[in-house]
């Protein structure tokens, strides 16, 4: 196999996201492994104001970029550079995504091999208290001229490449490099154990912050692999930077399938609504059936959209479940139509235009007492069952306790035990925050998987998992 070769690279910007920020000055370095065979640096104007606490660190100013080439202007240059080679920087995250954004913006499609000489430092020198470029470069004796600008900073890095390069005796940087390797896509402020010993079953994940709060939860048929799908991609928004900067720790529990992947993600987000997660807010129920006694002393029906402090004695995820809802209720139970209030207009539904309103409006008691009875119906739907599923390994089993038309509480039962109630079985920890999307995914796999289903009359029963 063909030796790579390495262009070392190094920028200044003017700010800290590829998406709204831009390069200031870049300089690459190509090394073939033994020597340094070609250079390339220069200022780039941004084509907008350098930050005043940037121009302080650095030392580049507006003024200073004003008569600098565009980066269109060098992007051929910098493009055949770079194409073909390892790309290598200093926390490369950071120089890769903007290098990329810059060339995908003139019209260069272009991706490459990395390799960070943080986390390369890390394995090859390790126990230093700090892996900042500055202070690692303080630690192995080389001096950088010129701190803070992409030539100096660049020089020093290549200095620091080399010394990696010769004294990698166990063959690390070869093994980053290949094509597959995942190492080269998780940012450099994650430890790369925390990949290493995800588990590749079903499951949910959890990304934490420095201060060990959770930020974000996943859920998946292969956390190793999901979690790993979160750092790769080329989304250099803001947003997503933040969020991929702030991940500092990741736990995960493994659920055997994934319907209970999918509950226990819901639950957690229910729980702690983490900063991250906003993706289940479209699941909620969007419209309600309300009861309430008007002026005149009519029990009435109405379908409403489903907002803080409003509480349905039932929930609909569109106007014509809804609609076909109410209409059915109206028809069972004898309901008057003018007591009844749809969400959508009444002359655009045609199956209301079918029912032939009275002269009259009924006796108030009697009504009532139909009215009622429609409602307390609802309540004689309830159902209770349990699901029963694979476990998280061959001993045990999941089961899922759906009562009442809610879910109530998910858990592992070993395959050998015995019990008179599933009630016996649950602890707090077991119990659930359940949602409409999770009601309707439950029941959905009942009616998809009724071998898996165990219907309960009542809630005493025996059972011994087999």
């Amino acid at each position: 196999m063909k030796s790579p070769t390495f262009a070392i690279v190094d920028i200044e910007t003017t700010g800290g996201f590829a998406s709204a920020s831009q390069i200031t000055e870049i300089a690459i370095f190509i090394f073939d492994g033994k020597k340094i065979i070609d250079e390339y640096s220069t200022l780039i104007n941004p084509e907008q104001p350098i930050p005043f606490h940037i121009q302080a660190l650095t030392g580049i100013t507006d003024e200073m970029v004003k008569d600098a080439p565009v980066f269109d202007d060098v992007a051929e240059d910098i493009y055949h550079l770079l194409n073909n080679r390892v790309f290598v920087a200093h926390n490369v995250h950071f120089d890769y995504s903007f290098v990329q954004a810059s060339l995908k913006n003139s019209g260069y499609e272009w991706k490459a091999l990395r390799l960070c000489t943080v986390r390369l430092s890390r394995k090859i020198f390790p126990g230093f208290t700090s892996y900042s470029l500055g202070k690692l470069c303080q630690s192995v004796g080389i001096e950088i001229q010129d701190r803070h600008r992409a030539r100096g900073d660049a020089q020093a890095t290549v200095t620091l490449f080399q010394k990696i390069f010769l004294s990698d005796t166990e063959n690390i940087i070869q093994k980053t490099i290949q094509v597959k390797a995942k190492e080269q896509r998780i940012p450099t402020h994650i430890p790369s154990e925390l990949i290493n010993n995800l588990p590749t079953t079903a499951g949910v994940y959890l990304f934490k912050n420095s201060a060990a709060k959770i930020i974000y939860v996943g859920k998946a048929n292969n956390i190793k692999k999901r979690v790993i799908s979160h750092f790769t991609g080329n989304n250099t928004g803001q947003r997503r930077q933040r969020f991929i900067n702030e991940i500092c720790d990741i736990d995960f529990e493994e659920t055997g399938t994934e319907l209970m992947a999918f509950l226990k993600e819901c639950h957690l987000i229910k729980k702690i609504w983490p900063i991250y997660n906003r993706a289940l807010k479209k699941y909620e129920p969007k419209y309600g059936l309300l009861d309430y006694e008007d002026q005149n002393g009519y029990i009435r029906l109405s379908i409403c959209q489903v907002r803080k402090n409003v509480r349905p004695i039932y929930f609909f995820g569109s106007v014509h479940d809804s609609t076909q809802f109410l209409l059915k209720l109206i028809k069972d139970f004898e309901l008057d139509l003018r007591l009844c209030s749809f969400f959508a207009n009444p002359t655009a539904l045609k199956e209301i235009r079918d029912f032939t309103a009275r002269e009259d409006l009924p006796h108030v008691e009697e009504y009532n007492n139909k009215v009622t009875q429609a409602i307390e119906s609802l309540t004689e739907q309830k159902r209770s069952f349990v699901i029963i599923d694979k476990g998280r390994e061959s001993t045990e089993k999941s089961y899922v306790y759906f009562k009442d038309n809610k879910v109530h509480a998910l858990g592992f039962i070993d395959n050998e035990l015995e019990f008179d109630d599933i009630e016996d079985l649950i602890t707090q920890d077991n119990l659930v925050v359940h949602n409409f999307y999770m009601n309707h995914l439950v029941e959905s796999f009942a009616r998809l998987y009724p071998n898996k289903v165990m219907h309960l009359k009542g809630c005493r029963w025996k059972w011994t998992l087999q």
